[in-house]
This record gives C-alpha cells, sequence and structure tokens, in this order.
C-alpha cells in the first residue's frame, strides 16, 4: 500500500500511471503531453508557489566558507560527501543551497520526500541529471568524431538522451535479453570461487585484507564480459589479456578525478588542474581500449558472414548491429558506471551476510533448495528467490551505494515552503533516510524479512514505506540502463558463494564504508570462507 504523505498527495491511480510509463515505454516514443499532470494538482503547484518564500531566502553556506571548508584545517577538509551534507543539515536545516563554483552551477539540497514527489511528477519525459557536465564537456570537446550532440551517452540531456536510450533499451532492458549474459556472468563467478580458494590462508582460512581489490576485478571482469563480449582474465589474475590491467587502472583514475572535478571545488574549467589530466588521460585510455575491443567483435561478426538477418550472440554484438558508435558509447558508460558500484555493493552484501549467520543460513537453504549445489544458474531455476532478493535490498539500505538522487527542475516548483525556478539542480538526498527508524523500523537490525510480501509485521514491513525512498537504480525513464545487469551479477555472486562457502567476518564493521560521492569500504575484508 502506498504511504500518505503530508501536503500534496500521491494518489494511487497517479502512481500507477507513472509506473506504467517507465515501464513499458522508452523516453524517446513519449511525448510531454503523453502524461497530462491533473488540472487540480497543476493549479495545487501554483498556488504553492505564489505563497512560497523567495528562493533568495534559502539557507546554506556561502562561497567563502565552502571554500574555506574544503581547504586543509577547514570544517570540511577531507570530510566524507554525505558526512559534509548531514553537517550542513544539522546547521541549516533539512533544505539548503550549496553555491555553485568556479563555473559549476548552484545545488539544492532536500531531505524532504514530499519534495521528490512532486520532482518526480513534473519532470517530463526527457528528466535532466545533473552531475555528468565533466564528461559531457570531454566529450564535446574530442575531435575524432565519436561523439556529438545526439551520441553522448549518459552524459545528454533532453531528446538527445532519449534517443540513445532509445536505441539501448531494447537490447539492455528487456527481459529476455538476460539470457544473453548469464552464461558469462557465472563463468567469471565462478573463476572467483576458484580464487577465493587459492588466496585464503590455509590455516586461517582468511582471505587477505585487501580482498576488496579482488571484488573489483571480479566487478570489472562481470561488466567487462557483457559490455566488451570479452574475457580479460583478471579474475583468475593468470593469462589475462594485456590491456586488461591498463583499462581496470584508468578506470579507478576515473573515479578519483570525477570526485575531485565534479563534487570538490576545482578551477578546471580555467586551467588544466593534474586532476583534470588525469581525468582526460583515463577518458582517451578507455575509449581508445573499448574502441579496439569493439573493432575486434565487428571483425569476427563479419568473419563468420553475420549479415543484419541474424541475432546479434551477445550484448555488444546487438549494440554493434544498432551503430557501431553507439556499442563503444555503451561500453565505455557501462565500464565507468558499473565497476566501482557494483564492486561496493558487493563488498556490502557480503558484509552483511558474513556479520549476519543466520540469515545466511537461511539464504543458503534457498539456494540449494531452487538451484542446488553445483548446478547451473539459469533464467528457470533463479525465478524463485525471493530471500536472495531481499538479502541484497536490504544490503542496499544498510550501506547505501549514494546519497540519493540528481535532477533538474522541469518546472516551477514550491520545494519545503521556498520557490525553486525550473531549471535548478536539486539532489534528492533519500538513502540518507535509509537508517532513520521513522521510515524503517528497528532501522539498525539488518532484516531481509522486511522486504518480503509473507511479512507478517506489518509495522516492519517495507512496504509501508513511502515510495520514493528506495531508489537504488534511480527512478523513471532516467533510472540505470544496467539495472537488469547488476542485479544478475549481484544474485549470481552471492548465491554461488554461499552455496560454496560459510562465510565469517570475526572483525568490527564500524566505519566500514566512507563517502566521497560513492560509498566505498574502508576496512580489511579479512573474510573467512569455509568449503562447505
Amino acid at each position: 500500500m502506498l504511504s500518505r504523505l503530508s501536503g500534496t498527495q500521491l494518489r494511487r491511480s497517479d502512481f500507477n500511471t507513472i509506473w506504467n510509463y517507465v515501464k513499458y515505454s522508452t523516453a524517446v516514443n513519449v511525448k510531454p503531453s503523453a502524461i497530462p499532470l491533473d488540472n487540480s494538482y497543476t493549479s495545487t503547484l501554483a498556488e504553492e508557489w505564489q505563497e512560497a518564500k523567495p528562493f533568495s531566502s534559502i539557507p546554506g553556506p556561502s562561497k567563502f566558507q565552502m571554500i574555506r571548508g574544503f581547504m586543509r584545517g577547514g570544517d570540511f577538509h577531507d570530510m566524507p560527501f554525505t558526512e559534509f551534507m548531514q553537517e550542513c543539515r544539522r546547521r541549516y536545516g533539512d533544505i539548503y543551497l550549496l553555491p555553485g563554483m568556479f563555473g559549476q552551477n548552484t545545488n539544492l539540497i532536500t531531505f524532504n520526500l514530499n519534495d521528490y514527489e512532486k520532482i518526480f511528477r513534473t519532470e517530463g519525459p526527457y528528466p535532466s541529471r545533473p552531475g555528468n557536465e565533466i564528461v559531457f564537456e570531454y566529450r564535446l570537446a574530442r575531435k575524432d568524431g565519436l561523439y556529438d550532440e545526439g551520441n553522448l551517452g549518459v552524459a545528454a540531456n533532453g531528446p538527445q538522451w532519449g534517443k540513445f536510450r532509445h536505441a539501448v533499451n531494447p537490447v539492455l532492458m528487456q527481459p529476455r535479453n538476460t539470457v544473453l549474459y548469464i552464461n558469462p556472468t557465472q563463468k567469471v563467478n565462478n573463476d572467483f570461487i576458484e580464487r577465493i580458494r587459492e588466496i585464503r590462508n590455509p590455516s586461517s582460512l582468511e582471505v587477505p585484507e585487501d580482498f576488496l581489490s579482488e571484488i573489483k576485478r571480479l566487478a570489472f571482469e562481470s561488466v567487462a564480459v557483457i559490455a566488451l563480449d570479452k574475457d580479460l582474465g583478471l579474475v583468475r589474475n593468470k593469462n589475462a589479456v594485456p590491456e586488461a590491467q591498463e583499462l581496470f587502472n584508468h578506470l579507478q583514475h576515473f573515479t578519483k578525478a570525477f570526485y575531485d572535478l565534479g563534487i570538490k571545488p576545482s578551477i578546471y574549467r580555467y586551467i588544466k588542474t593534474p586532476s583534470y589530466r588525469r581525468f582526460e588521460n583515463a577518458m582517451d585510455s578507455i575509449t581508445l581500449i573499448c574502441s579496439k575491443f569493439v573493432d575486434e567483435t565487428l571483425q569476427r561478426i563479419e568473419a563468420r558472414g553475420g549479415g543484419d538477418h541474424q541475432e546479434g550472440k551477445s550484448v555488444l554484438e546487438k549494440l554493434i548491429k544498432i551503430d557501431r558508435r553507439i556499442a563503444i558509447i555503451m561500453a565505455i558508460d557501462m565500464l565507468i558506471a558499473g565497476v566501482d558500484t557494483t564492486s561496493s555493493v558487493m563488498a556490502a552484501v557480503l558484509l552483511c551476510m558474513a556479520k549476519n549467520p543466520e540469515k545466511q543460513e537461511k539464504l543458503r537453504q534457498e539456494i540449494l533448495t531452487n538451484i542446488g549445489r553445483t548446478e547451473k544458474f539459469t533464467m528457470e531455476n533463479m525465478k524463485n528467490l525471493p530471500y536472495l532478493r531481499a538479502c541484497i535490498k536490504e544490503s542496499l539500505r544498510t550501506y547505501p551505494l549514494i546519497a540519493g538522487n540528481m535532477r533538474t527542475t522541469g518546472q516551477d516548483l514550491c520545494l519545503s515552503g521556498y520557490q525553486v525556478p525550473k531549471g535548478t539542480n536539486v539532489f534528492l538526498t533519500s538513502n540518507l533516510l535509509l537508517q532513520e527508524d521513522r521510515y524503517f523500523p528497528n532501522a539498525e537490525k539488518f532484516m531481509p524479512e522486511r522486504w518480503l510480501r509473507s511479512n507478517n509485521q506489518d509495522d516492519m514491513s517495507a512496504k509501508n514505506t513511502n515510495p520514493f525512498i528506495f531508489l537504488p537504480f534511480g527512478f523513471g525513464p532516467r533510472s540505470c540502463v544496467g539495472k537488469r545487469i547488476v542485479d544478475l551479477q549481484l544474485e549470481i555472486t552471492l548465491a554461488n558463494i554461499v552455496r560454496n562457502f560459510k562465510m565469517e567476518y570475526q572483525y568490527s564493521t564500524e566505519n566500514a564504508f566512507k563517502n566521497y560521492f560513492m560509498n566505498t569500504c574502508v576496512i580489511p575484508l579479512k573474510f573467512k570462507f569455509t568449503d562447505l
């Protein structure tokens, strides 16, 4: 049942309209008039705007306070992003402005779920998501013809973004195409199981404290085998493709530079800082390597006489049949958006399961009953695994990947009592609310059962929570294009581990993650893996 919100109410029929729009259509096919807002709702928004306080009165730090705060010795120096946002919340309340500096945009931060409803309901068929400006600028500046305004991938907005998503959605978002990556994914995961046995201490059965690097290689290989249609060999750590380690390293450089340039104050628009040069070099190398692998796949198709009448045998082949440029751009976007994110979520899931042995055992019984100890994963035997999916959801609630979602307002709105003009960048910090008891009772407890439909404790059930608070893959047409791939990777990884090992973690998990825009595990992951 949808929860009732204070203020403007979201009716069940309204939400179903939005949901069906998201589920069954691609952005480019939906005209702005296809989902008209109810006249009474539009009138309510207009009335609220007239009565709201002016935008200029929204509290927040000044530009000087921001610059001084991030300098050495300042209040925000080296502070994780989520801690910085919570500190500003303590100082200014549930809504505040972070001023743009050095050519960056001003951002509005809101912790108010009622604001989220208004933003999502009025975003239109081409939701604008800020935060990728540095990638956008880099791609338009390239002179090799790979990118143009109609081919910018995740960095684009507006109809250009809609055109790109319309091209890739049938390949990446259709459930029937999951069969294309289930076998490659479980092959990589079987290599990971053998890698665990190889690196763990024969006496203690613990893996080395830098096990996160192994998880990152697993995430990288799991994404690359789909995005590039190639086994790179990094999980096995032998017979690796020559460019594999180089590509992996450049993805790490990209993530660090993205935070330094996109989140922290930076003058890169005026001077090419060392951080920007590292970013540019990483993007150049990633683009070059991905282009090489895509061309190899294209040559393979041509060598076997693959005409337009033949179905692609992989995700990459299907994308190549649409357009070579789109295949390259999508491969790059899957890697830069999917590797560090997936590895952070995997680390969170494994920590949660290792610290909750009774939940781990319950999950193990579900896996052994429905799949077995050694049987292959198939689309059929993975259908009935509700506890597996509940464990992953609860892990994402316990250790959310990012602070929330970003949008640009699609029209003038009254948010938390203030006039917020159309075109304002807003950070919706829903994931920072996931540990609050008012939304998830006993929020400090790891309880996968709260996500099960058969949960008898209705007061604990996640079905009673606000529909806009738990959005790990975003919302609406702009939700993560790789959601189905990530879901499958997480499910196979966790299922394969618990059916092979009893997993334990005998150390403290206090402050296990720090957030530098994205949650990153910072404790030694010395898991103990005991063969079953």
